[in-house]
């Protein structure tokens, strides 16, 4: 057949061309986005030469929290290792912070990374002005990014221009480095510079083991064997540092946007989770295979139709092989243009793709020849997989049954395989709807869950620690203002601490803690059990007051009424630390990480730098105004920065819900493309069928009898795949829940539910067809061949 006789066809049957071309063209164009979404996610960090040798030093805890990552180290580990360690050709320490500058009058905060002086040699970055030397052997010497470069100075000429960080060291713009790429670890960062000469902190004078706070890569060479090093990073830690508590450990430059989801204390930005990327990866596939198996359905189904063809091709000498080149041929037709139209509707969709996912994903990435690789062998695996089992029936026609247009389709082996197939799309859609229906219960629960604080209508302002006493006062004194607190870090970002029972316990609770007022307690609303509130630290105090929260309480084996009063060892302060009083626990993480230990104290060696404040409701956004106001009073040279723990808490559970949201919207495609099957299979029985419903109208059958001709075999299919589906459903939903550590269980409902929607969209559109078949004139029917 050509490409000529091939058109003839797909016009003379328009309606099981379209839903064949529709069907498969919807599956690829979300394959597509979903691949080229997954294909950025795994291209992270590959655009530097030397990916596959850096590695970044993790620190694996063997004591107080063991079992723990640490994405950060001590300053000392880089040093040793690269002295003691031939394989390690260089080490490079990072400190990121975030850094106020000041341009003619004008604060800016920067993301700030402070490093080694070979960061620009290992991570290899293009300069448009000056050099990595100019930058990293000179003290006060900076490097700026190319926007940031346009952003402070425009056209005029950056290098040689000066200003102060943090209205305290002066710096000078030595270098102006290209930004880089979007989807590498370093994209977020600025301004870059040498703590060596010039970080304002004992961190890069001090070198010790204990202060595990420098994000720490090494370079290993060409032929170096990664387990042989890793061995000897371990054998060089326990020699250098024997009280130690921590392994250095591992992780490739590659790896580390995807796999780090579960360490602690990350610097280098955007990281993601690698189940995220295979949930997205499974749906493609899923979706890919509804879309073939439907295409499969229809294709065979209509085998009656091309079965003269086929006879009279054998009669005449063609071959089996022959024909399933020439049907295979005829098929790659067909998804060569599906693809053409899913390419076109990718492209159209890929601006909504990126607003669900906070993304800025580009057909630019499709140039990529690995990824032009990858969309090809797509192409092919469908076509393949779409055209091996038509190909194979069609083909195996016997000539001259076939010739004489025997009924060759009806109770042969396969129909069986066709409504086995048909059984697999039935089970996917109950598979996806029950999947839905979890996501989705959820993030309801995530949402609704009490998290033991009220985190609205309060605002965090970050304030100089000399001045937080008075603009608290003055915050105070407005009418609208029903509480003010102080704190040393905003909302429950504190320090880490390891909460021990005894001087031998080398297990240890992780602690958090922050600094805070007497009044923080009440203004966040959280549940005192014990005890009572923080007590204002007088200046001759030797003894820090800390309230603990019921989990650190449970570690230490006692009651929240029997610890008030004793001394723990928490780490915090000087002196004895007495616990004055229990809250109960709340989460100060998303819900999919377990509450660990925290607590409130009062020590000496902290600063107040947050004023959280508790306005009436309904006037927090008509304060703010005010309350910059009064913060410009006191100074007028500084940004003045708020947040929202409210916002935070949304923001913490974005990524999340955005994935989900994709999931559902793509899961309900799926079952689209399944009921398009279903309607195209509905559709042919109707037409293979017509001399038969007129015959069974004459003789007095009604619209009803009519229609339970074709329900009653979907209904057999669709009890089928309940038995299939809502094992796997089940599972899928218990793998999904298992990343969270407080959720939902899973109850027999949302199965049920995904179970009777399938059975309504099916035999709602089996009825349809079923309908139309049924009220059609009778005689006309009969008359049909």
């Amino acid at each position: 057949m050509n490409i000529k006789q091939l058109f003839r066809t797909l016009f003379k049957n328009k309606t099981f061309s379209i839903l064949n071309i529709v069907g498969l063209s919807i599956g690829v164009a979300v394959v597509l986005l979903i691949c080229l979404m997954v294909y950025n996610e795994r291209s992270f960090d590959k655009s530097f030469k030397q990916a596959d040798h850096i590695y970044r030093m993790n620190s694996y805890l063997t004591a107080y929290m063991p079992g723990e990552t640490f994405c950060s180290t001590s300053n000392k580990t880089g040093p040793v290792m690269q002295e003691a360690i031939p394989e390690i050709l260089t080490t490079v320490r990072t400190y990121p912070v975030n850094s106020t500058i000041r341009i003619n009058d004008n604060p800016l905060v920067l993301k700030t990374m402070w490093a080694d002086e070979d960061f620009f040699r290992l991570f290899d970055t293009p300069f448009i002005q000056g050099s990595p030397e100019a930058v990293m052997k000179q003290p006060n010497a900076i490097a700026i990014s190319e926007q940031m470069a346009k952003k402070l100075f425009g056209n005029e000429n950056p290098l040689g221009q000066s200003f102060l960080i943090d209205d305290e060291h002066p710096m000078e713009v030595k270098a102006v480095y290209r930004d880089y790429p979007k989807n590498s670890s370093f994209y977020e960062y600025q301004v870059i510079a040498p703590f060596n000469h010039s970080f304002p902190s004992w961190f890069s004078k001090e070198i010790y083991w204990g202060n595990i706070d420098f994000e720490t890569f090494c370079l290993l060479s060409d032929k170096a064997d990664l387990d042989l090093v890793s061995k000897k990073i371990e054998e060089t830690i326990k020699k250098e540092n024997e009280e130690g508590f921590y392994i250095p450990k591992l992780q490739n430059l590659k790896d580390i946007h995807l796999y780090s989801s579960k360490y602690q204390h990350s610097y280098t930005s955007f990281q993601s989770d690698i189940g995220k990327v295979k949930m997205l990866t499974l749906l493609a596939i899923i979706i890919l295979l509804v879309a073939c198996i439907n295409y499969m359905n229809l294709s065979t189904a209509r085998a009656q139709k091309r079965a003269k063809e086929i006879g009279i091709n054998k009669t005449l000498g063609a071959k089996r092989s022959n024909l399933i080149c020439k049907l295979t041929f005829e098929t790659g037709i067909i998804t060569c243009i599906s693809f053409i139209l899913a390419i076109v509707m990718a492209f159209l969709l890929l601006p909504v793709f990126n607003d669900l996912l906070n993304e800025e994903l580009s057909f630019s990435l499709t140039f990529n020849p690995v990824f032009l690789l990858g969309i090809l062998l797509i192409w092919i695996i469908t076509t393949l997989l779409a055209a091996s089992y038509p190909a194979l029936y069609l083909s195996g026609f016997p000539p001259l049954l076939a010739i004489r247009s025997a009924n060759i389709s009806r109770g042969s082996v396969h129909a069986l395989v066709r409504k086995a197939l048909t059984v697999g799309q039935f089970a996917v859609a109950i598979v996806l709807i029950a999947w839905v229906f979890v996501i989705q219960s959820q993030i309801r629960y995530a949402n609704n869950k009490d998290i033991g604080y009220n985190p609205h209508n309060l605002v965090g302002i970050y304030v100089p620690s000399n001045l937080s006493e008075t603009l608290a006062n003055e915050y105070k004194a407005l009418s609208s203002v029903e509480m003010v607190a102080r704190e040393s870090a905003l909302l429950f970002k504190g320090n880490g601490n390891v909460l021990t029972k005894n001087h031998e316990d080398k297990t240890g609770l992780s602690l958090w803690s922050i600094k805070v007022d007497k009044e923080f307690i009440p203004t966040m609303q959280l549940k005192l059990i014990a005890g009572e509130n923080l007590p204002q630290r007088l200046p001759g105090d030797t003894i820090t007051q800390i309230v603990l929260n019921r989990k650190a309480v449970e570690y230490l084996e006692t009651t929240p009424e029997e610890i008030i009063g004793k001394e723990v060892m928490a780490q915090i302060g000087e002196g004895k630390t007495i616990v004055c009083g229990v809250v109960e626990n709340f989460n100060f993480e998303p819900i999919y990480k377990p509450v660990t230990g925290f607590c409130m104290h009062n020590g000496k060696n902290r600063a107040y730098y947050v004023t959280m404040i508790r306005v009436k409701d309904g006037t927090l956004s008509e304060q703010m105004k005010t309350f910059e106001q009064i913060y410009k009073k006191h100074v007028p040279n500084d940004i003045f920065m708020a947040e929202f723990p409210d916002v935070l808490w949304e923001k913490a559970y974005e990524s999340e819900h955005r994935t989900n949201t994709v999931v559902t919207y793509f899961s309900i495609l799926a079952i689209f493309i399944a009921c398009m099957g279903v309607f195209g299979l509905t559709a042919f029985m109707a037409e293979q069928r017509t001399k038969e419903i007129g015959i069974r109208k004459v003789m007095g059958a009604n619209v009803r009898d009519i229609v339970s001709l074709f329900t009653n075999d979907y209904l057999k299919l669709l009890i089928i795949s309940l038995v299939l589906a809502l094992p796997v459903a089940w599972w899928l939903g218990n793998n999904y829940l298992s990343d969270f550590a407080y959720r939902i269980s899973l109850s027999w409902w949302m199965f049920i539910v995904a179970a009777m929607i399938t059975v309504l969209v099916t035999i709602l559109t089996v009825c349809l067809q079923a309908v139309k078949a049924a009220t059609a004139n009778p005689v006309k029917s009969i008359k049909t061949e």
